[in-house]
């Protein structure tokens, strides 16, 4: 089913009293969701130039109406990401939007010199986020109930609205290049690109924060990360589901867990009503 995409302007959760160590007051989780989180500006920047490029291919004045909320969804999380960016330079943490500024410029050279590539790149980065996005509002018991509220209502708005323009950059990929081996060939290169980044972020925070030769903080926040069970069962499962020839974002009907996401946002006045 395919999800309409709602624009929805929302006032930065974020501020100097949000605590250091937000998730589930662990600092290998917190700063393994910090450096996740601090990819996403110049990222989200990069996936709306990817599939702005190939607008003109759109198949209707629907899917172009969808590309325009893509694009506008995805400035406004760049934007909530960036003040997250802030507050974590502010907490000591220089080097992240040095790196991101560096990152910036090859992801600009990618979109002009690679336009297809990029493209198919945006539409992996989509999914994984996707993946991530039916994580957090099918069982927030394990990933946003241990978050502080600032941190968790980021997130969760996040989610919702990455389930809702999942297909947008699938869609528009199915019509520039069709092919299945360039599709699985740059998710996997990107799952293990991401993987890596997100994996080099956390080492930096923790080293900034002496904790890097500590075993005992990575091996407790990874036990409780990567805990087998249900949530684990079923990322692995959607995730591998994009190497099937046939797939689809839409296979997969998230329009409940978003009614229900956004209408707790709502009650909790994150969200206008």
């Amino acid at each position: 089913m395919t999800a309409s995409i709602e624009v929805r302007h929302v006032a930065s959760p974020l501020s100097a009293e949000t605590p250091r160590y937000w998730n589930g007051r662990d600092p290998f989780l917190t700063h393994f969701m910090n450096a996740l989180s601090s990819t996403f500006p110049d990222g989200e920047a990069f996936f709306v130039r990817s599939v702005h490029h190939y607008r003109n291919r759109a198949a209707s004045d629907e899917e172009r109406e969808r590309i325009r909320r893509f694009g506008q969804q995805e400035g406004i999380h760049a934007r909530q990401h960036a003040a997250h960016v802030e507050l974590l330079e502010a907490q000591g943490y220089p080097w992240i939007p040095r790196v991101n500024r560096l990152a910036d410029r090859m992801m600009r050279w990618s979109n002009r010199r690679m336009p297809r590539t990029s493209l198919a790149t945006t539409a992996g980065l989509e999914h994984l986020t996707a993946v991530l996005a039916r994580q957090l509002m099918a069982f927030p018991e394990k990933w946003v109930a241990p978050m502080h509220p600032d941190m968790a209502r980021l997130w969760r708005w996040h989610a919702l609205e990455e389930a809702e323009h999942k297909a947008v950059a699938f869609d528009l990929l199915a019509r520039v290049s069709p092919s299945h081996l360039l599709r699985c060939a740059v998710l996997f290169a990107m799952t293990l690109g991401l993987l890596f980044e997100v994996w080099l972020r956390t080492a930096y925070f923790l080293a900034k924060d002496g904790l890097f030769f500590r075993p005992s903080v990575w091996w407790r926040g990874w036990r409780r990360l990567a805990a087998p069970g249900p949530a684990r069962t079923a990322l692995v499962r959607d995730y591998l589901a994009w190497y099937r020839r046939d797939f689809h974002p839409d296979q997969i009907d998230d329009a409940p867990l978003i009614a229900q996401t956004e209408a707790a946002l709502r009650d909790e006045g994150f969200l206008a009503a």
